[in-house]
């Protein structure tokens, strides 16, 4: 199997390890805040500049973190499995990674290893070295933050972390907003739904953290590599982007929590069909994987623990047992795996949701759920629909020209509620198969309400065989 080497450097002095790149497939160097590199440099500003203006400094070990999940990204997002593995998935990477702590770090090494592999379906070898440089939030003394809490909440702009978000300010807890985000296709939303927030609790005033880490891809022959799209190890930098802000928060001997709001239903996401396994199955806030997150925070003395508080309840659960679920549905939260169109001639411009994924149909079952308006004839302020696919009004070809059509993933969907209806047993050892679960009838029975919201929804959609 290919070995494909990823070495992150920090600072323009770091001289990187010791390393001899022909031992593998590839090799490629990353270099963080060094501004003297033209290429494959890693972006940290937009966060930094974030940091001080709310005058929040991470911690050493926190920072440390984000290094590594830094380097773990950008292996898992310009290494192309199609090219760098035996079984079209599983790739072998070892990454080299500067750390304050290096002995601290070896030590959890097999744990991290592990973790990582539940995540990406990888394998992981990494090298800790001592650091030569470090990120720096401020070149001054910054003055104390005022931001008293000990709550960082996740904020993707999404309708869970934006329900999240909004039940911690109904308690009236004032949690620290990290706005991740993996590209600028959700960006303006994330930004939009803050804004919401910000003004329907205004005398709380909630906070935002800029979390967006701009990671520049190699180049060969003078073109940027294929990389790789499927992104199941972004979940682990968003994390600790989170945990680094919460180490930055007052009152280090108080411990942190770390809010990661997601629905049941799309925790355990299921393989729809026997196809759909790798990539779209990830495993982003699977609870085993936070529970190994949990371990790796409590390994580093990161002094935070993680919480998915709708870790047992649907999309329409927790829309209903919001304070207000008029006002979480009115405001323009992003749920769309692919809120952007490669084809604006074929399907008008604009970044909304596409109506056809897996995530834009648990939010239309969602809202049907909470009994809330969601026609697709009420146009966005840009005078677009709020939906490029109306799955209500249109008929969906599962193809088009022999490829995907816009109706896969309802039919997918379709398929599992049968395969559901048909094999009693299977959804029970379906669901114990994602992984060690702690309260494995609670995860069964969530996900089991979840479908049925689903349910409710695809009995409406009428599917073509193509077009």
């Amino acid at each position: 199997m290919a070995t494909i080497g990823i070495e992150l450097r920090v600072g323009p002095n770091d001289q990187g390890a010791e390393i001899n790149s022909a031992d593998f497939n590839r090799f490629y160097t990353f270099y963080a805040e060094d501004s003297t590199q033209s290429s494959n440099r890693v972006s940290y500003s937009k966060l930094l500049k974030s940091l001080r203006k709310q005058r929040i400094l991470p911690s050493e070990a926190g920072l440390d973190l984000l290094n590594v999940a830094t380097a773990v990204y950008a292996a898992d997002t310009c290494v192309n499995r199609g090219h760098y593995s035996d079984d079209g998935w599983t790739r072998q990477l070892h990454l080299f990674v500067p750390v304050s702590n290096p002995d601290l770090w070896k030590s959890q090494e097999e744990l991290l290893k592990q973790l990582l592999n539940f995540l990406t379906g990888d394998l992981w070898h990494i090298s800790f070295r001592q650091s030569q440089g470090s990120i720096t939030v401020s070149k001054r003394t910054l003055a104390p933050t005022n931001h008293h809490t000990n709550i960082v909440c996740l904020f993707s702009g999404g309708m869970d972390s934006f329900l999240g978000a909004m039940d911690l300010l109904e308690s009236q807890e004032r949690p620290l907003l990290v706005g991740h985000a993996k590209s600028s296709d959700v960006s303006a939303f994330r930004n939009k739904a803050f804004d919401a927030l910000r003004n329907h609790y205004s005398t709380l005033d909630p906070q935002l953290i800029d979390a967006f880490v701009r990671i520049g891809k190699p180049k060969e022959n003078g073109l940027p590599i294929d990389g790789e799209n499927t992104e199941r190890g972004r979940s682990f930098l968003f994390l600790a982007l989170g945990v680094a802000c919460a180490t930055g928060l007052p009152d280090i001997s108080q411990r942190k929590q770390l809010y990661i709001p997601e629905n049941g239903f799309i925790t355990l996401n299921l393989p729809l069909t026997p196809l759909r396994l790798g990539a779209y199955s990830t495993r982003t806030t699977h609870p085993y994987y936070l529970s190994l997150m949990q371990e790796l925070f409590d390994g580093l003395d990161l002094k935070t623990t993680i919480i998915n508080p709708f870790e047992f309840k649907t999309k329409g659960e927790m829309l209903l047992a919001s304070a207000d679920p008029a006002f979480a549905a009115s405001v323009d939260t992003m749920s769309c795996s692919r809120p952007a169109t490669r084809n604006a001639m074929l399907e008008t411009p604009g970044k909304r949701h596409c109506g056809r994924c897996v995530p834009c149909i648990i939010r239309r079952a969602a809202l049907k759920k909470a009994n809330l308006p969601d026609s697709n004839e009420v146009l966005r302020s840009d005078g677009y629909p709020p939906y490029r696919t109306d799955i209500y009004m249109e008929a969906l070809p599962v193809s088009k020209d022999g490829a995907p059509g816009v109706g896969e993933h309802a039919m997918a969907l379709k398929y599992l509620s049968e395969l559901v209806r048909t094999t009693p047993h299977f959804l029970p050892t379906a669901i114990r198969l994602t992984g060690p679960l702690s309260n494995p009838e609670e995860s069964l029975a969530v996900y089991q309400r979840g479908l049925a919201e689903v349910e409710e929804v695809l009995r409406y959609i009428r599917i073509v065989d193509s077009v």
